[in-house]
């Protein structure tokens, strides 16, 4: 896989539609995504919510509560931090017809004190940004044609994120076991042109014409010299910024926590089509956690979000998953070693091993080349797979597992294809009593290694 560096980030482009969201209008099939608020502020309807949406947010908090809990027992300290709605935060530009209903204005703060009862350190943006005394400023918190914040919303954040982090125990231990490093910030000196326009593009054909909005923008620079990485910007760096577009460069918060910080900060984000799940999964299997794992992860998603756990029903097929099964699978990824497993596998006769084999590698293969696997005992639940894999060419696996009275199952696990050795992880959750054997289809590459395979165990109160 890719090695994730601040320049391997995408930007966010909302695909959701208001037909398929809860939200306080009539007629909203109807409806475009954006609407037009007091003083040419644009506001998308998908930040609206109701009592309807409480069972989903609640998946979400016990999911980010329970890979919270793997994630520290396997050393690497999470701090988890919302971004609040820019309807809430301007509500004094929503139109008169449109209000903030009760539930919308609890919800931050009942997500934060569950996350908090689940042993979640989470950092308020809500309050914040409600509360500063700039927020009614010449250079609001947030675009007004855009649904990100602006740059002076972003250090808001960063200083936000800074100031919790060095207040609470746990989350400064982490950030003092990374070295710091000296960045300065300036503001420039005079407002430009911002580009970001997102929301007109949600309004409907006709809509009148918006007049360019200025922003005032700020610059980071690291004061000290180093010798720069061959991987890139912050492909050293000990603590990692997981998000969403909100966390993408050009939108400054990358920025805004090296300068509070004190420290390089690895910013990886991801499109809203992926999802945050699929974000904070690509994130757990790629080389950079796998060969370095953070000592501090800051992971942000929108507020919005948050009613949208992996199941959510209108998300694109290939990025829709079932919540446990999301688990497991990030679960295992986080694992810094094998628990062994009652199961013992191993590589049999046949495809593209010869005989019994402790590994494979081999040269050309293609769609329907494979190895196969026997397992001493049917796999259950909490077990996974561990090996080391190279492709050259393909960037899928395709893992067909199967047994006497189980359904068999086809799992597709991402490789990067760069012939390089990788680390492979994989549960293999059934609806009966588990698979007995496992078939892995390397699918059309040059070359094709597969060596050190393991079962191995998830905790046992992973799913309790």
């Amino acid at each position: 896989m890719k090695r994730i560096t601040t320049r391997y980030l995408h930007r966010l482009f909302l695909t959701c539609t208001a037909a398929l969201i809860a939200i306080p209008f009539a007629n909203a099939a109807d409806q475009p995504l954006s609407f037009v608020g007091k003083d040419e502020w644009l506001f998308y309807r998908v930040e609206f919510s109701n009592t309807t949406d409480e069972a989903a947010t609640n998946t979400s908090i016990d999911l980010i509560r329970r890979l919270n809990k793997v994630l520290a027992t396997n050393g690497v300290t999470m701090a988890f931090t919302m971004v609040p709605l820019k309807a809430r935060i301007y509500a004094e530009h929503l139109p008169d017809d449109v209000k903030i209903n009760s539930y919308m204005e609890g919800n931050y703060d009942r997500m934060e004190n569950a996350l908090r009862a689940g042993q979640v350190s989470v950092i308020d943006l809500n309050q914040p940004f409600l509360n500063s005394p700039l927020r009614g400023g010449d250079t609001p918190f947030f675009f007004r044609l855009d649904t990100h914040w602006a740059p002076t919303g972003a250090m808001l954040a960063g200083e936000t994120i800074g100031t919790e982090i060095n207040a609470h125990p746990a989350l400064k231990k982490a950030l003092d076991a990374t070295p710091e490093i000296k960045f300065g910030m300036a503001w420039a000196k005079h407002k430009v042109n911002s580009t970001a326009r997102g929301q007109v593009d949600g309004l409907p054909k006709g809509s009148p014409t918006f007049g360019i909005e200025q922003e005032l923008p700020f610059t980071v620079t690291k004061e000290q010299t180093e010798t720069p990485s061959l991987l890139g910007e912050g492909s050293d760096a000990e603590i990692t910024l997981m998000g969403s577009s909100y966390s993408a460069p050009w939108y400054l918060l990358p920025d805004a926590l090296r300068y509070t910080l004190q420290r390089e900060v690895l910013g990886v984000s991801v499109e809203a089509t992926h999802g945050s799940w699929v974000g904070m999964e690509s994130y757990l299997r790629d080389d950079s956690f796998q060969t370095r794992k953070p000592k501090l992860l800051i992971w942000e998603m929108p507020e919005r979000d948050m009613r949208m756990p992996p199941d959510y029903p209108y998300r694109e097929e290939r990025y829709h998953s079932d919540n446990t099964e999301w688990l497991l699978r990030a679960a295992a990824w986080a694992q810094s070693k094998c628990t062994p497993s009652p199961a013992a596998a191993k590589i049999v006769s046949g495809g593209l091993a010869v005989t019994e084999a402790d590994h494979v590698s081999t040269g050309k293969t293609g769609d329907r080349d494979f190895i196969e696997v026997n397992f001493s005992k049917p796999i259950e639940k909490l077990d996974y797979i561990v090996a080391s894999v190279a492709t050259s060419g393909s960037k899928k696996l395709v893992l067909e597992a199967s047994g006497t009275g189980v359904e068999t199952r086809w799992f597709d696990v991402p490789v990067p294809g760069n012939g390089t050795e990788h680390a492979l992880k994989s549960p293999l959750p059934s609806d009966g009593k588990g698979f007995t054997k496992l078939r892995i289809f390397p699918g059309k590459s040059s070359a094709f290694t597969f060596k050190g395979l393991q079962v191995c165990r998830q905790p046992d109160d992973l799913l309790k």
